[in-house]
């Protein structure tokens, strides 16, 4: 082949890539319209109550600006995020302004991990803090229509653990302490997979700025990223008597954090001690 006829073909490939891609991700916005609208529900709420201008509400009580994947809230602010919201106030009703926000989304590149997060299956960490804390993560990459928290996934879970752990340990020697925070402490699938000690630490995150975030927010997806109707109701009815000084009790599960000795996860994971000094 020619390199004319190489630079066509690899032309006609990263067009196809791009489409798959914007029919994915409009896919995606149609599937995540629910999810979408309880947010913005709730931030119009609070700004209303409040009397907070609604583009305040949207940065700190949704996970819209996590989500478009513009990182964590934080000067200087995304100038997609300034033109996102220019036009959110510009309409009038929830409806349009859930569409636009389907619509903005849609044409947004697929979400990356932020800066510095290592992946390994479901489970991602960041790199020790100053203090030695790793921060772990959780993502639901296992979507072959069944939980990735069943029973029946809980080998394929605790080989993604051992490759972080693993990685953590032959990578950051300063590693000395796991921290996490999410809903998913809830539920028992999820605390199985980690050292007892681990589970048996975790205690409900008071405060706001968990809100920015899937911690809070992600209670109401479930394995399909549809919105679960019996947590939305209890969610719609908890507004109706919102505490503007602890909105975080409006949320039918609650945030928690958890925290462990980083050895405790060797252990539990039979990882190898590493040879590099």
């Amino acid at each position: 082949m020619n390199p004319a006829d190489q630079t066509h073909v690899s032309a006609v490939t990263e067009d196809a890539h791009q489409s798959a891609s914007t029919i994915e991700r409009a896919a995606r916005a149609a599937r995540l319209r629910d999810y979408l609208a309880l947010q913005l529900h709730f931030a119009e709420v609070v700004a209303a109550r409040a009397a907070l201008p609604l583009a305040d509400a949207v940065a700190q009580y949704t996970n819209f600006y996590r989500r478009f994947g513009f990182g964590r809230w934080h000067a200087p602010i995304a100038p997609a995020w300034q033109d996102y919201t220019a036009s959110l106030l510009t309409l009038e009703t929830h409806d349009q302004r859930v569409a636009w926000t389907q619509v903005f989304f849609a044409q947004l590149p697929p979400e990356r991990p932020p800066s510095g997060r290592q992946q390994f299956g479901c489970f991602g960490c960041d790199p020790p803090d100053a203090d030695g804390r790793v921060r772990i993560h959780f993502t639901n990459h296992d979507t072959d229509g069944t939980s990735p928290l069943s029973r029946a996934k809980m080998g394929a879970r605790r080989q993604d653990l051992h490759a972080m752990f693993t990685y953590v340990q032959h990578t950051h020697t300063e590693a000395q302490t796991i921290l996490g925070g999410s809903w998913l402490y809830h539920l028992e699938a999820y605390r199985r997979l980690f050292p007892p000690v681990y589970g048996a630490s975790r205690v409900v995150q008071e405060g706001t700025a968990h809100l920015q975030g899937t911690s809070s927010w992600g209670q109401f997806l479930d394995h399909r990223e549809m919105v679960k109707p019996a947590l939305r109701e209890h969610f719609l009815t908890n507004l109706a008597t919102l505490d503007l000084q602890r909105l975080w009790k409006a949320f039918p599960l609650p945030t928690y954090s958890a925290q462990a000795p980083i050895q405790a996860f060797y252990d539990w994971y039979h990882v190898e001690h590493s040879l590099i000094n």
